[in-house]
C-alpha cells in the first residue's frame, strides 16, 4: 500500500542515460548522465543535470559546449564505467577504448559508437540544490539512419535499447520487450 514518508526520494528510474562528452583545451572527457532531456524544438534546446564537482561540469563551463550521445545496450558496460570512473584522475576514452571523432559545429567528442547525439552551446547555467542544470542549443544532431524505422522510431530489431533500473543494474528494450499501443480517438 502506498504510505507518505518524510524520507526524501527520488523515481526518475528505469530511464535513459545519456553520455556527455566535453573538451576545454587539451583536456576531453565522457561521462553518464541519469538526468536529462530536451526542452523545446525550435530552436532545439538540450538540459543536463551535473554536479559542480564533476571534471565534466568544469570543462563544460570552461569552454560553453557539449556533447550528448546515446548508446546501444551492447555498450552498457560503457556507460557504466564513464558514470563510474572521473575524467579527473583518467583519459577514459583511451582507458575504456571508446573511439570518437572530433565534433563538426562545437569542439567536442562525438562517439563513433552512438546511434544519435547532439553538439550543443551553452545557453545557461543555473543551480539547483546539489545539480546544475546546463542548458545548449542543439547545433548539430546525428542520427543513425539505419537503425530507425520509417516512423521516427528505433528499429528494435536492430538495436537494444539501455534503460537504467539503478544500481548498476540495466534492462534492455529490444524487439523481443511486449509493445502496447494506445491509440485515442475522437468518439470519446
Amino acid at each position: 500500500m502506498r504510505m507518505p514518508t518524510s524520507k526524501p526520494g527520488w523515481h526518475t528510474y528505469p530511464g535513459m542515460v545519456a553520455i556527455v562528452t566535453s573538451m576545454n583545451e587539451n583536456q576531453k572527457n565522457v561521462m553518464a548522465a541519469g538526468w536529462h532531456t530536451y526542452i523545446g524544438q525550435d530552436p532545439g534546446y538540450y538540459g543536463i543535470s551535473l554536479r559542480k564537482e564533476t571534471h565534466s561540469f568544469n570543462l563544460i563551463k570552461e569552454s560553453g559546449v557539449f556533447g550528448v550521445n546515446f548508446l546501444t545496450g551492447t555498450h552498457s558496460e560503457w556507460i557504466q564505467a564513464t558514470g563510474t570512473y572521473s575524467g579527473s584522475t583518467m583519459d577514459k576514452f583511451e582507458a575504456l577504448h571508446i573511439p570518437y571523432e572530433n565534433g563538426i559545429k562545437v569542439d567536442v567528442p562525438i562517439l563513433t559508437d552512438a546511434y544519435f547525439a547532439y553538439e550543443c552551446k551553452v545557453i545557461d547555467i543555473t543551480t539547483y540544490g546539489d545539480h546544475e542544470w546546463i542548458v545548449g542549443e542543439v547545433l548539430l544532431t546525428y542520427k543513425d539512419e539505419n537503425v530507425f524505422s520509417e516512423n521516427g522510431l528505433p528499429d528494435l530489431s536492430k538495436i537494444s535499447i539501455p534503460t537504467y533500473m539503478g544500481r548498476s543494474e540495466y534492462r534492455l528494450i529490444n524487439h523481443k520487450t511486449d509493445s502496447k499501443k494506445h491509440r485515442i480517438t475522437d468518439s470519446l
